[in-house]
């Protein structure tokens, strides 16, 4: 079968074509996540989030954040309660949100995930409010979060779609100078950041409308949130934990997982089954979360040992028996 030149060079743009789309179209974000560290040594027995703002965390057209998000840590957290309330209400301003700010966390524990100002920076193209009054609003909700002992999870505020409506692009240097000012309201308090702006870009395909996330988008935000709680959680809220060694028998190595809640000097010590000091594998200061803790049983004589676990602080102590075997 024989093609004219005009025909195969239509075929050929059009293969171009086709693989140019391809290779454009965004990736999809994954519809599964993967379980932090911190999931197995969380010390609660429920995880609590407030989520506060405007219409994206109140969801828009049936579409929202918190259920996703709900499902992320019921994968990774078995057994524990997962408790999310949504206190986002459409087309507020953070000074609206400093008003109920006091219903919204009553007797609650555990986070608040702030995502708000977004109305502020549409507001400010029309002569209403500041950067400066939006930073001191949402300085006054981490402060009462904080005072509710609460671990605020602050949000940067994603892009407005600004290609075919040009006041918007005035919305989204607001949005710009507001993100600046979250994040170092975030250094200032010590608080925790969720990027959201950086993942989702200038990406509007994870948009529904110029303003809100559609579904892939949504799902990409309760990633951003996840992944930052789980930070919190590694950094607050570990239990104390000493694994089992492994390998168990050892031959010439073993390693031992410990966890610590907070800082403190550990002792960890090797004895035979007659109390004989065999060896001190640590005798230092340890910082918060996971150390693995490498012992040389290559001199050791077959048979059973114990490495005994201590603190300064007395706080924490456990022992537990192993064997070397050859």
């Amino acid at each position: 079968m024989k093609f004219s030149a005009k025909v195969f060079i239509y075929l050929l743009l059009l293969l171009i074509v086709r693989v140019s789309s391809f290779a454009q179209t965004p990736a999809t974000p994954p519809t599964r996540v993967s379980c932090p560290e911190a999931a197995q040594y969380y010390a609660k027995d429920s995880i609590n989030i407030v989520t506060f703002g405007a219409s994206t965390v109140e969801g828009v057209k049936g579409i929202g954040f918190q259920t996703m998000l709900k499902n992320n840590f019921m994968n990774c957290y078995p057994n524990k309660i997962v408790d999310i309330t949504n206190h986002g209400i459409g087309g507020q301003t953070t000074l609206q949100g400093l008003l109920r700010i006091d219903n919204a966390i009553a007797s609650r524990t555990g986070f608040i995930v702030i995502n708000m100002g977004i109305n502020d920076a549409v507001a400010m193209t029309m002569g209403k409010g500041s950067v400066a009054e939006t930073v001191a609003n949402m300085r006054a909700l981490i402060t009462i979060s904080l005072k509710q002992k609460l671990v605020p999870i602050l949000c940067t505020l994603q892009f407005v779609d600004d290609r075919t409506i040009k006041g918007y692009v005035a919305v989204n240097t607001n949005i710009r100078n507001i993100n600046a000012a979250y994040r170092k309201l975030a250094a200032e308090y010590k608080i925790y950041l969720a990027d959201v702006n950086a993942a989702m870009r200038r990406d509007f395909s994870l948009y529904q409308d110029p303003f809100h996330p559609n579904a892939r988008g949504y799902r990409l935000v309760s990633y951003v949130i996840f992944d930052t709680i789980n930070k919190a959680i590694f950094d607050k809220f570990l239990k104390f934990t000493v694994t089992q060694n492994y390998p168990n028998p050892a031959a010439s190595q073993t390693f031992i997982d410990l966890v610590l809640p907070e800082t403190d000097k550990i002792n960890v010590q090797i004895y035979d089954m007659m109390g004989r000091l065999i060896k001190t594998v640590v005798n230092e200061y340890l910082n918060i979360g996971k150390h693995t803790l490498e012992i040389n049983t290559s001199n050791y004589v077959p048979g059973i040992y114990f490495f005994k676990i201590s603190s300064d602080s007395g706080q924490y102590n456990a022992t537990k028996k192993f064997i070397v075997a050859r």
